[in-house]
């Protein structure tokens, strides 16, 4: 691995975690403390915070400033943090665990979980509209805005949802796996072309980042998949064998471990081959095929958790 893309992480990290708080859709209601604490039970403390990362690094590969992207960045981290908090509720996957701590709607209740998911997606279009105004690039709000429209909507995150919820005791097959996973993949394709859009960038440049958004999307939810029915809980801080509970088909059952890896591999391949091809093999294009590698070999230790299956059989 080079040095960049690690003294990239730790030169933003900060500004990103600052960000992130300044940008908080807090409420100036005199009885919403609840609501803001959700808010910000949520969001902090994150993860690795890859989605904010990967926006400033696509926005520089498409030529914009990073110092105009924090907004964007911070759009796409509430966005997914609205998904996860949905995602967590009774009716969806009913899952008690979220980043090694209780669920949105158990520390707190069900209400407040679905009100502050709401206000942090909704906060989110303001923002991107805003990530187009600090580039001067006012004209470009309506096409980011009516893309994340798309992404979100039923099409996008809402539909990968209900496809989701309708595989529950179905073995579709690899089609139907490919349309539950819009809800990973919308979000990837506007993470990897928000800060493009904004900045004005050529509709190559925005097609090419939007084909890595989505293989990166795909290889993320396979390995999750994988960490469903492989992973320790205590270590990727969630509920495993979720699959099997709801009786729906993934890319394990599909595939076998070893097979839907493979899948995730290369997919990952052909995603970074479409950056190269447009970007050639700048500094942020193999900053953003090592992500890509990380992503899929180390997310919550994928691969120690395939070594250790494959010692066991």
């Amino acid at each position: 691995m080079s040095n960049y893309l690690p003294k990239f992480i730790v030169q933003y990290k900060s500004e990103i975690e600052n960000s992130l708080f300044e940008n908080l859709p807090l409420s100036q209601q005199r009885f919403a403390a609840r609501l803001n604490g959700a808010m910000e039970y949520a969001v902090f403390p994150g993860g690795k915070r890859w989605r904010p990362v990967l926006t400033l690094l696509s926005g520089i590969l498409a030529g914009a400033q990073v110092k105009n992207l924090f907004p964007a960045a911070c759009a796409i981290e509430y966005l997914h943090t609205s998904s996860m908090i949905l995602d967590d509720l009774p009716s969806m996957d009913d899952a008690d665990m979220r980043r090694g701590k209780l669920a949105l709607h158990l520390a707190y209740d069900e209400s407040t979980a679905l009100l502050a998911a709401l206000a942090l997606m909704n906060h989110s279009y303001a923002l991107l509209a805003q990530a187009c105004t600090k580039s001067g690039n006012d004209a470009a709000a309506s096409q980011l805005i009516s893309l994340a429209a798309d992404c979100i909507g039923a099409d996008g995150m809402i539909g990968g949802q209900v496809i989701d919820l309708e595989l529950r005791g179905t073995c579709l097959g690899m089609e139907t796996l490919v349309s539950r996973n819009l809800k990973t993949t919308a979000l990837m394709r506007l993470m990897m072309t928000s800060g493009a859009i904004s900045a004005g960038a050529t509709e190559a440049d925005i097609q090419a980042l939007a084909k890595y958004g989505e293989a990166l999307g795909s290889a993320y939810q396979i390995c999750d998949d994988l960490l469903d029915e492989i992973g320790d809980p205590g270590i990727i801080g969630k509920a495993v064998k979720q699959d099997r509970r709801h009786l729906r088909p993934s890319f394990v059952s599909e595939y076998g471990i070893v097979g839907a890896q493979k899948m995730a591999q290369e997919i990952i391949e052909d995603g970074v081959a479409a950056l190269r091809s447009q970007f050639g093999s700048c500094l942020e294009v193999h900053a953003l095929s090592e992500a890509a590698c990380m992503i899929v070999d180390q997310k919550a230790d994928v691969k120690r958790s395939l070594q250790e299956v494959a010692v066991a059989s």
